[in-house]
């Protein structure tokens, strides 16, 4: 390597941050230590544990789009956790989540199990700016029945972290 690239390389990397994609999933490919650090502190269980953390996981879709997936991790209990690093707040929009909810879903339950064999699966967008508007630090999102108030219970959850609220608890941290 020359000399010119050795210093385009080391440039190019000292001007990133874990917000970029190529890092980020560099980062935590099998990194369980770390795939597990951050699930803890967003999901607020320090029991969590992860098992199994790939990037860059790739859900294939025979009838229409597949989705690649920046983080798929599995923790103990067989939940499901799909993190997104998402810079531009229009790579984030909820119809996203819940495409990659819906394949997640699909691609997880083997043909003739039964519905409720259906893992828990959380879809987290780790977004640069408040794409949800609400000035929150963390967005949950989960189904819920208009007439009554209460949760759906069908497993399906959707995590949207602010990144650009810093301080004042771990996740600010």
């Amino acid at each position: 390597m020359t000399e010119e690239t050795r210093q385009f390389y080391a440039a190019a990397i000292q001007d990133m941050c874990l917000m970029d994609d190529i890092f980020f999933c560099r980062f935590f490919d099998g990194n369980i230590d770390c795939t597990q650090y951050v699930l803890r502190i967003i999901m607020d269980k320090s029991d969590l544990i992860v098992k199994s953390a790939k990037s860059q996981f790739n859900v294939e879709n025979i009838r229409g789009r597949g989705i690649r997936l920046d983080v798929l991790a599995v923790d103990s209990a067989g939940k499901l956790y799909n993190i997104e690093v998402q810079r531009k707040d229009d790579g984030a929009v909820p119809q996203r989540a819940r495409y990659n909810s819906s394949l997640l879903d699909a691609d997880n339950l083997e043909k003739g199990a039964n519905f409720r064999d259906l893992p828990e699966t959380f879809v987290i967008f780790i977004t640069e700016n408040d794409v949800l508007k609400g000035g929150k630090q963390i967005y949950h999102i989960e189904r819920v029945v208009k007439e009554t108030g209460k949760n759906f219970g069908d497993g399906s959850q959707i995590v949207y972290v602010n990144g650009s609220m810093r301080g004042g608890s771990a996740l600010g941290d």
